[in-house]
């Protein structure tokens, strides 16, 4: 990583900028696509290749250049190497895809979709927290209607920090109570250290399954999301069901054993590749 410290640039003397190494082959433009349907509104943007972030007195934005293959990042209010975390985390560049596309190649629902799009990979997170809140507030409602409620989350919040969510009224948000309930408790914990979202897979899976909120599907999704586990797969959902032509969650699990170990990754491609 390369930093222009303020003193170098006079373009922007509040902003740190560098670089970070991608490995090719890395899409950009269809990883900002599946990602732009997924943004929390009031804390991200995506506009003409940038990616931008704004929390606090922080903003981030990302762009890619190919032809050096490097992501170039601009931070402001926040520390480059904290800022370089969080990019990493967010969009996995060093990500080494080459055995797991040679592996999933051998089967006709991944072929087409490997060869349109190269290296494409399960995108991280900015925030385990706010993934984790985002993946909540998503259980059984639609892409759009998850968007829109982070956003009032948001807009109640400020930021989506568990002292943030623990302070903000969440009354008459438009969620069930129940799910509201589950948010609040996910703040509580984490800001008690009774939850490290930083944990290795086996101890955080067996710890957000004590969680409400937290069924199978919910951490087979944080598992891929959260790059814990290549190999989790949540069969029971209705775009893995759909893309793959499954009539169940049973029938969908048996044709996925086929793809192990790399069933996360697999499932990664049939969300967001078109076949």
């Amino acid at each position: 990583m390369r930093i222009v410290t303020a003193s170098e640039s006079a373009a922007a003397p509040d902003i740190a900028y560098f670089t970070i190494a991608v490995r090719p082959p890395f899409p950009w433009r269809a990883l900002l696509d599946y990602l732009a349907t997924r943004l929390t509104e009031g804390l991200e943007s995506i506009e003409d290749g940038c990616y931008r972030r704004y929390d606090g007195h922080a903003q981030v934005q990302v762009t890619y250049d190919a032809p050096s293959r490097r992501l170039c990042v601009g931070a402001g209010g926040l520390a480059p190497l904290a800022a370089a975390r969080h990019v990493e985390r967010l969009f996995q560049p060093q990500y080494d895809g080459r055995a797991v596309e040679a592996a999933l190649a051998q089967h006709a629902l991944f072929a087409a979709r490997i060869e349109r799009c190269p290296g494409f990979r399960p995108l991280g997170c900015w925030s385990p927290f706010e993934l984790c809140v985002r993946t909540l507030i998503g259980q059984q409602v639609t892409v759009a209607a998850a968007r829109t409620l982070m956003a009032r989350l948001v807009a109640r919040c400020g930021t989506l920090t568990p002292a943030a969510v623990r302070r903000a009224d969440l009354t008459g948000i438009g969620m069930p109570g129940r799910r509201v309930a589950a948010i609040v408790a996910l703040a509580n914990a984490v800001a008690e250290d009774a939850l490290d979202l930083d944990a290795g897979w086996p101890v955080l899976d067996a710890r957000l399954a004590q969680q409400p909120g937290f069924g199978p599907w919910t951490r087979a999704y944080l598992a891929i999301r959260l790059g814990r586990d290549l190999d989790a797969f949540p069969e029971q959902d209705i775009g893995l069901l759909r893309a793959a032509g499954a009539d169940s969650a049973r029938a969908l699990r048996t044709q996925s054993e086929a793809w192990r170990p790399y069933r996360g990754h697999a499932a990664t491609l049939l969300w967001a590749v078109a076949p």
